[in-house]
Formats: C-alpha cells, structure tokens, sequence
C-alpha cells in the first residue's frame, strides 16, 4: 500500500513539473487545408513561429487541378488522393516566415505564414 501511494505521488510530482508528456502533448500543432471547387482553402494558414506543426490537405473534389501540393523551400511534392489526408511535416526552422505553395500545375496556391 504504501508502494502504491509512493508511486501515485512521485507521478503527480512528474506530471506538475512537465517530467511526463504523453503523446499528444508532445505533438505539434495540425492544421487543415482542403482542397475545393475554389482552390486551397483558407488561402492562408497562420502557424506558429519557430515551431515545429504539420499541415494535413484533403482534396474534396475532383473538379480541380490541384492534385498535388508544392512547397518548394521545403523541396515537398505530394500527391493529394481524393478524401485522403496527406500530412505534411512543417521543421521549427522553416516556421519562420512565410512558405508558399501551388499545386503541380502552378494555377492555385496559397501561403502558410509563422506568426
């Protein structure tokens, strides 16, 4: 019993003071674009500045040309299958500024801006 209680305690201690992530806390922050009959939508994506995130596309229509996404200052090119979530990793180094991207036809775009 003591043992029992020696153990929740020290993993109350470690949780107060951050000693323990669990996965989700240690993840970085998704955001989603999807991929519409008006193009990339939102046009622009805010992440935050200096840190790591991931941007997740969904292409909801055929009608587009937008079957692929490049960020070419990340040297990323994907493919964008119809309603398939393609994640896409976005370095804390790279979160620094502003990253643009267009689809493989270089017709529609949009950017992801670090503030």
């Amino acid at each position: 019993m003591k043992g029992t209680i020696a153990a929740l305690a020290l993993a109350g201690t470690l949780a107060a003071a951050g000693g323990c992530q669990t996965a989700s806390t240690a993840r970085a922050p998704e955001f989603h674009l999807a991929v519409t009959d008006q193009g990339f939508e939102p046009a622009e994506t805010v992440i935050p500045k200096g840190r790591a995130a991931t941007i997740v596309v969904t292409r909801k229509t055929d009608a587009t040309c937008a079957k692929e996404i490049v960020i070419e200052s990340l040297n990323e090119k994907r493919e964008l299958p119809l309603n398939q979530p393609v994640r896409i990793e976005i370095p804390k180094e790279a979160a620094t500024d502003t990253l643009s991207y267009v689809c493989g036809m270089d017709m529609l775009g949009g950017t992801i801006v670090a503030k």
